[in-house]
């Protein structure tokens, strides 16, 4: 039997739509990363100022976006990558009329995107999510 338990396209997972579906986002994970995979389109409404306890990578293929890292504005565009520290504050915006597909790679996986997850269940152990839903 293959040790691999996840082998996917990533465009063909199941995606949680928001904002009238100006956002989408699927993702996956390993023992200590989270993957997120975003469809950002024109129109979606600017992400407000936030923060969180998670260091994020943020790599861009499609499109481009400003994120604001601090009081800092960085212009991402395809092949850009961007690393925001856990607890920095940060916002973000679709520049132009390109859909922007991006990565966010967080560690530790956030237990607030479980919903997200796409590998089998028992691949890392439960989530808080499927512990849940077991009871």
């Amino acid at each position: 039997m293959s040790p691999v338990k996840l082998f996917a396209q990533f465009r063909d997972l199941p995606r949680e739509s928001l904002f009238d579906g100006k956002f989408e986002r699927c993702a996956v994970r390993s023992d200590g990363a989270m993957s997120v995979f975003n469809w950002l389109k024109p129109g979606l409404p600017d992400f407000p100022p936030h923060d969180h306890p998670f260091d994020q990578l943020v790599f861009i293929f499609e499109g481009t976006m400003e994120l604001t890292v601090g009081d800092v504005p960085y212009l991402l565009t395809p092949g850009s990558v961007l690393r925001i520290p856990a607890g920095v504050p940060h916002k973000a915006r679709v520049v132009g009329e390109e859909t922007v597909l991006n990565i966010d790679i967080f560690s530790p996986v956030r237990e607030d995107y479980a919903q997200l997850l796409r590998n089998p269940p028992d691949e890392y152990g439960p989530t808080s999510a499927d512990a849940g839903e077991a009871q």
